[in-house]
Order: structure tokens, then sequence, then C-alpha cells
């Protein structure tokens, strides 16, 4: 049985403008092929046994009388004007439903580890959200605020990741991203407190800080996975940005810890 492929019909239609394409009964016709074709509006024909084994490509124009709509018929005329970039180098008028942007015009599946990554930016920033409005509704205003500015980080981020824009570091909660990073690893040099212990009795504004710092850790492992290749990884600057973002909320559960709260470990927890 043979196999035909979007790379051979690319290959072998190159620009030329078709309506029909003939292949034999038992020839099979890769996902990609049909998508090429279908998007190229070339109609597919199983040529029926018997027939001449070669057939050129049909060039009539549409019968209107067959039932097709005007507007059907002028876009079967129109010539096929490429607009994205798959994954495999293939080019579509329309986007597949089973791709999506990873930039520009260019697709990948939503599998692909950056748009999985971009799934955990998201999630991250709802996050964020409820823990506001957790502070809102006890009146923790000042949490509320640094926690916008942690928002607006993130989604900075995120932006500077989808447009391949290098990322510059920043100054937050009025710290360098190294300070904030010094104090999350010397707690009790500015805090007077080793390691925090999570316990309920911090409250359900630390509580959700501390679910916050893991879900952060959670989007670091995932811009890993996203950016690693042999030899290293890419995007360093959106890495160091959420290893020192996990710093600064827990820089914040330390702000925020009830008067009196004392649960410590008795050793000193590593982080990277």
């Amino acid at each position: 049985m043979k196999a035909l492929t979007e790379r051979e019909l690319r290959e072998e239609l190159g620009w030329k403008e078709i309506k029909s394409y003939t292949i034999e009964p038992d020839t099979l016709v890769t996902p990609s092929a049909r998508q090429f074709l279908s998007d190229r509006r070339i109609e597919l024909i199983i040529k029926e046994k018997g027939e001449p084994t070669s057939r050129a490509p049909s060039e009539a124009a549409p019968n209107i009388e067959s039932g097709k709509k005007e507007e059907e018929v002028r876009q079967e005329q129109e010539p096929f004007k490429p607009r994205f970039v798959g994954p495999d180098g293939g080019m579509f008028s329309k986007k597949p439903e089973h791709l999506t942007h990873l930039h520009a015009n260019v697709l990948v599946t939503k599998g692909h580890p950056r748009i999985a990554f971009r799934g955990k930016m998201d999630s991250l920033q709802a996050g964020i959200l409820e823990v506001q409005g957790l502070a809102a509704e006890q009146d923790n205003t000042a949490l509320a605020e640094e926690l916008e500015e942690i928002l607006e980080f993130v989604r900075r981020i995120l932006t500077f990741e989808v447009t391949e824009k290098p990322l510059e570091d920043e100054n937050l909660l009025g710290f360098s991203l190294d300070e904030l990073r010094s104090m999350s690893h010397n707690p009790r040099k500015h805090f007077g407190l080793g390691h925090i212990r999570a316990h309920y009795s911090m409250g359900r504004c630390c509580i959700g800080l501390n679910r916050l710092r893991a879900q952060v850790r959670e989007v670091e492992l995932a811009a890993f996975r996203a950016f690693e290749r042999p030899g290293g990884v890419d995007r360093t600057d959106v890495i160091r940005a959420l290893n020192r973002l996990s710093s600064t909320i827990y820089v914040l559960m330390y702000r925020h810890l009830p008067e009196g709260y004392d649960r410590q470990y008795g050793v000193t927890v590593g982080k990277d």
C-alpha cells in the first residue's frame, strides 16, 4: 500500500493552482496530506479500478448547478494564500483546531511543552487573584496590593516569553530579585524566625501564599521542560525570574504571619 504524505504533495504540486488530485484506490493518505489538500481547496479523487493510471488534474471550473453556493464557488476559485506555518513546516491558510499559536504565525500542537508552560502560568495568575480576593475580604489591603505587584510581574514574564523578548531583572516589594532570594535563604537573619513549618494556625492568607509558593515551583519546572535542550536550557531569564518569584512569595509569608507564630523547622530546609 502506497502512502501519500504532505511532503510529497508539496514537492509535486509546488504552487500550482489545481482543482483536484487523483490517487490509486489502495493509497493511504496521511492526515497532514489531507489537511494540505483541504487548505488549498483541492478535491481528493480516488481512481476507480480499470481507469488509466495517468489522469491529469482537473482545471475545470466548479459547476454551480451541482448545488454549490456561489460563495463556495468563489472560495474554490481563490488561490491558496499561506498564513500559518505548522509544526513540520507545512503552510496553512486557516488555523487547524488541533494547533495553536507559539508566536507570530508559527503553530504548534496544543500538547507542546511551551503551551503547557503557558497553561501553568495562567493557573498561577488565577491562584494569585484568589488569594488577593481573600486578602481583601479580611481587610488586608497591604497583602492585596503586594500581590497585585506580583501578578503584574507574572504577566510580564508571560508576555516576554510569548514575544520571545529578553526579560530584564526588576525590583519587587522594594527589593532586587537577588535581595529577595537572600532573604528567603536566611529568614532568621531578616525575620528572626527559621524556615516556616506550615500549619493551619498561620491563617488562611498565609496558607494561600504557601500554595502559591508551591505553584510557582511547579511553573518553574514546566518552564524547564519547555526550554530544555541538549547541554542546557534556553530562556534562563524566564527560569531565573520564576525561581526568584518563589522566594518573593516566601518572603510575603513572613510579612503576614500572625503575631507570635513560631512554628519552624529545626534544621535549614534547602531552597534552590
